[in-house]
């Protein structure tokens, strides 16, 4: 089960960093485009540049980072520790919830 669950952490990780990839290149093309006020084949070229820039910051960046900040121990570890927070939260809830809910 702690294999799936890592695997999805990790996929959901690394299409996130995609999408913020991409969303930041494209900002960056839209920028040079309205500052500079480019014609249309320079404002094709400066999208092109940024879909190429973004395609390869995801495979030469975003792809080897999660890989090595979301390895299976460190996910293990990390989903023990927050598991270990929420159970003593829910039990320091639930007794503040018993004490005010209790008559006197």
């Amino acid at each position: 089960m702690s294999s799936r669950r890592n695997i999805l952490i990790r996929t959901v990780a690394t299409i996130t960093g995609d999408i913020a990839v991409g969303v930041a290149c494209a900002s960056v093309a839209i920028w040079i485009i309205e500052t500079a006020a480019l014609g249309l084949f320079l404002s094709f070229l400066a999208w092109l540049l940024a879909g190429i820039a973004a395609l390869a910051l995801s495979q030469f960046v975003v792809h080897p980072a999660t890989k090595v900040l979301l390895s299976d121990k460190k996910l293990d570890l990390a989903v023990d520790v927050v598991s270990g927070l929420v159970d003593h939260m829910a039990q320091r809830l639930t007794q503040f919830t018993r004490s005010t809910l209790q008559p006197g």
